[in-house]
């Protein structure tokens, strides 16, 4: 239902180019005015020679994890690309976006995803992954280049076998100096400067911070001053700490998920609170 609650209030969108659609209608729909600034860039990497060999034995996997949407975008394309899923294969994804992805490329869900917290913890208390559904099983889990080890560690201690297949990177993209320099110049009538930042991974905290490096020492200075003014919104706590520790001052407020309709009610909730500030 379109209203007008974030009506003037300008959102800096961060989310990678291909994912970032579905978020900017949404906040649209509110009266928001949306800025895309991506600061992750998605590319895909070819795989190593082994992985090859495990892509092409498919038919003796049991099951296959998909760690996020694009684990599912770049991972059915180099199974497809080797052949047809095998009948046998378990389709895995931990949180709902991936599941959605899954739906919308190969027209059916995934067999087994948690459908309340969507992580790697939440994933492994689902009963299909306990020990006795997963002793000598072989699992391959597709994600991008590094990463957390917990979930392979934790299905290796109940006895799985398990391979990584890494199916693309994440990098800092490069914007041009007027897109930077539009958002933060001290001039109010130039200036696209947002009102509040969305953020949904430190890798891209880092990223935004850093896309200021290029810029000679005084004018850098001038520009991070302004973006650390800005108020965020986050997923983590830990994402919150990293925020205050590389100095953003203004608040910072924490989505209960990384999803979009968590992100909208989290600036939703920022907007209602400025806009009592205000009055």
């Amino acid at each position: 239902m379109q209203t007008d609650s974030l009506a003037d209030i300008r959102i800096l969108v961060t989310r990678p180019v291909h994912q970032a659609q579905a978020f900017c209608d949404m906040l649209a729909e509110q009266g928001g005015r949306v800025i895309r600034l991506p600061v992750i860039e998605i590319a895909a990497i070819a795989l190593s020679p082994e992985m090859t060999s495990v892509i092409n034995s498919m038919d003796k996997i049991d099951f296959a994890v998909f760690i996020s949407p694009n684990a599912v975008e770049h991972g059915l394309a180099v199974l497809l690309a080797h052949g047809k899923i095998p009948d046998k294969l378990k389709l895995v994804t931990i949180g709902k976006a991936s599941a959605q992805k899954m739906q919308q490329l190969l027209g059916r869900a995934p067999d087994i995803y948690p459908t309340e917290q969507y992580n790697s913890e939440a994933l492994l208390a689902l009963d299909s992954l306990q020990s006795s559904q997963i002793k000598n099983k072989k699992i391959i889990i597709f994600r991008g280049q590094g990463g957390r080890e917990f979930l392979a560690e934790s299905l290796q201690e109940r006895g799985a076998s398990v391979a990584y297949a890494e199916v693309y990177r994440r990098k800092k993209p490069e914007p041009k100096n007027s897109m930077l320099e539009s958002l933060w110049d001290s001039d109010t009538l130039l200036s696209k400067r947002p009102d509040i930042i969305t953020l949904t991974s430190n890798e891209g905290l880092t990223n935004l911070l850093a896309m200021f490096d290029h810029y000679a020492t005084e004018q850098r200075e001038h520009y991070l001053q302004q973006l650390r003014q800005t108020p965020l919104v986050v997923v983590t706590e830990k994402m919150r700490l990293n925020a205050q520790k590389s100095g953003f001052k203004n608040a910072i407020m924490i989505a209960a998920k990384a999803s979009n309709e968590a992100l909208l009610e989290t600036v939703l909730e920022w907007a209602k609170i400025r806009k009592n500030q205000q009055n």
